[in-house]
Order: C-alpha cells, then structure tokens, then sequence
C-alpha cells in the first residue's frame, strides 16, 4: 500500500512569515522567530515534506526569499518544494539550484507552457500546481492571483484539465477554510476526474490531529498539507504523527541513525 504524507506549508511575504485566513494576512514573525519557535532539524523528522511559498504580494525578492529557503533548508531531511510568483524558466533554474525538489505553479492555464518547458527539464515529478479553490452556492470555482480572480471556467473541466498537464501533483487549497482549523473541505474531491493519475493533496482548514487522520484515510488523498503556523509549533508535528503511526495510518516510518525508509 502506498504511505500517505504528512506537508507543512510556510508562507513567506516580505521578509516575514506569515498565517493565512481565507487568504488575509498577518505577520507571525521574521526568520529569527521562525527559527527560535520551530527546529526544522527536529520537525523534518515528522514531516513528509515541506513546501515555502512566497506569497508577497508586491514585487516579489527572490534573493530574499532564497537566503530565508537557505536559513531554513539547511538542516532539513525532506523533501522541498518552493514556490510563488513564477512566470518563467530562470526562476525555476534559480530555486532549482538552491535545494528544490519541486516547484509549485499556479494552475492559471497561462502557466502551461512554462510547466512544460520544467517537464522536459526537470520530468514530470517536479511539478506541483496548487489550485485555490471557492464555494460558491453549491459548486466550487478556482481562483487566481491570492484568490481574487475567478477563473471563467467549471471547476469540473478545470480540474479535468490540469489533470492532463505534465505534472506529478495537484494541491486543492480550500480559500474558505484556510487558517480556520475547522477541518477541510472533502467535497470538492467529487470534482477530481475519476480516470486521475496524480497525486491529490487537500489543503486548508487543518487544525489537529483528527483532521490529518480523516484526510489520511481517505482513498482519493495521497497527502495533506497545513500552513498553520501557530497551531502547529513547538512539539506538534511530533505528537500528531505519533497519534497517526499509532492509529494505523499508512505514514512512512524513517530510520533517521541511517536517514533511510523503514517501513
């Protein structure tokens, strides 16, 4: 069976990361504080993966957001994946060479020849499009540009769309319940094309340990992400991972003497 995953999310803007609340902004602290309130040496031991988006929402430094990648990064055993305003190849090179696994894209349609162009660079399994997501009446509708545009199109033919992109994964994020910790939003799963090969991780709304674990278990989700920077600080990913390991959730168990797979 294959192991479901465990991601943290870290939002990035302007020098300072930050919490989300259907997407409105506020300043948790700068690098220093993330460093003294996290130790990401310790946490990537309860992570599958972590992913830092520069959500910035002026001009964006990509100097500045690299050093951050670096400060953070260097003690990291996980997967990374960076992201945030990329529009084209020389960005993609820059992150590439500043230890990203992955790289995150918006799902805009525009992005499509870029996505390819990283394809037949980079293979398929380096790409992750995020598509942010909005409940309206009794449908959904994906958004663009911080969830301020709407995107002139079903979200059933959008998904069934970038579904077909040279991609490894698909992030769902879920704008209504971002930041929120109520839990997250599985309906829109009924809008993911059945004949799907990719990945599919759900995002927003997660807030404790029951969260993950109805994720988890459910068969269309092969990961869930949280950008929850205060819920989830000090022993936390450590404590939520062992509640999962010990319910019999599929997570992958790491040998960390040997920095291998276990089981």
């Amino acid at each position: 069976m294959l192991k479901k995953r465990i991601i943290f999310t870290l939002l990035y803007s302007n020098g300072f990361f930050v919490q989300s609340r259907n997407f409105n902004l506020q300043i948790v602290g700068d690098i220093n504080w993330l460093k003294h309130n996290y130790n990401f040496k310790k946490i990537s031991r309860f992570i599958d993966e972590l992913i830092i988006i520069d959500i910035s929402r002026n001009q964006k430094n990509l100097i500045n957001f690299v050093k951050a990648v670096r400060e953070i990064s260097k003690d990291i055993f996980a997967p990374l994946t960076l992201g945030g305003g990329i529009d084209n190849f020389e960005k993609v090179k820059i992150l590439m060479k500043n230890g990203a696994d992955k790289i995150l894209i918006n799902s805009n349609p525009n992005n499509l020849n870029l996505i390819k162009k990283i394809s037949n660079s980079y293979g398929n399994q380096s790409i992750v499009v995020t598509l942010d997501f909005k409940k309206e009446k009794n449908t959904y509708f994906a958004y663009s540009i911080n969830g301020t545009k709407k995107i002139d199109m079903s979200i059933k033919k959008f998904l069934s769309t970038v579904s077909n992109y040279p991609i490894g994964e698909i992030i769902l994020n879920s704008i209504d319940m971002d930041g929120t910790g109520q839990g997250l939003d599985f309906k829109i799963l009924n809008f993911v094309p059945k004949n799907n090969k990719k990945s599919i991780i759900l995002s927003g709304g997660t807030g404790n340990e029951q969260h993950f674990e109805t994720g988890l278990k459910n068969q269309s989700l092969d990961a869930i992400s949280t950008s929850n920077l205060l819920n989830f600080i000090g022993e936390t990913f450590k404590n939520v991972r062992n509640y999962l390991i010990n319910n019999q959730n599929q997570l992958p168990i790491w040998d960390f003497e040997d920095k291998i797979f276990k089981k």
